[in-house]
């Protein structure tokens, strides 16, 4: 008999396993080893969700209500935002964005997103002074439009796992779901 060792769960990675769990037959020890056993079989994050079917890919033509989810994972065109939440994907998508299109009213077009030049922080204007300019927060449905216009626009692959927490006006409290491009 292997002998046991006793590890501790994050409060908040724990949904996540419950995730990936199936009904009735997992534990979190067998979601572990699974998952372990996927890793060593070079399996990427990409084709995880086929493998675990807790988690939906959601199509961005028909996003589903976002209200009340938290970000898990992710990335834009290979790298991950310094923050896992909306706003910070968006953060990322408009930099990566602006670099590619060379001006703020070029980012505009290609992002659709509420852009000025310079430092303005009324109306939930957000400033990013690495890059100079500022862009207006927006609802996670409207961020996650914004994050898949520059996606299209640079062509670049974006993924974000998110998770419906557990409140009343949820869509899905609990559920985790994805978004991708392409």
């Amino acid at each position: 008999m292997e002998a046991l060792m006793k590890i501790e769960i994050a409060d908040s990675d724990f949904p996540r396993l419950q995730a990936l769990a199936q009904p009735f037959v997992d534990t979190p020890a067998s979601v572990i080893t699974r998952l372990l056993d996927l890793h060593e079989k070079g399996v990427t994050a990409s084709t995880t969700p086929d493998k675990f079917p807790g988690i939906k890919r959601h199509s961005l033509e028909r996003l589903p209500p976002l209200t009340h989810t938290k970000v898990m994972d992710g990335h834009f065109d290979g790298a991950s935002p310094a923050k896992f939440n909306w706003d910070g994907f968006v953060r990322h998508a408009l930099i990566q964005a602006l670099s590619a299109t060379g001006s703020v009213d070029g980012l505009r077009r290609a992002s659709g997103a509420n852009i000025k030049e310079g430092k303005f922080e009324d109306q939930g204007y957000k400033f990013v002074p690495s890059h100079n300019f500022s862009f207006q927060g927006v609802s996670a449905e409207d961020a996650a439009k914004i994050i898949g216009r520059c996606a299209r626009s640079l062509k670049a692959p974006f993924r974000i796992e998110f998770i419906w927490r557990d409140k009343p006006d949820a869509f899905r409290p609990g559920e985790r779901g994805f978004i991708e491009f392409p």
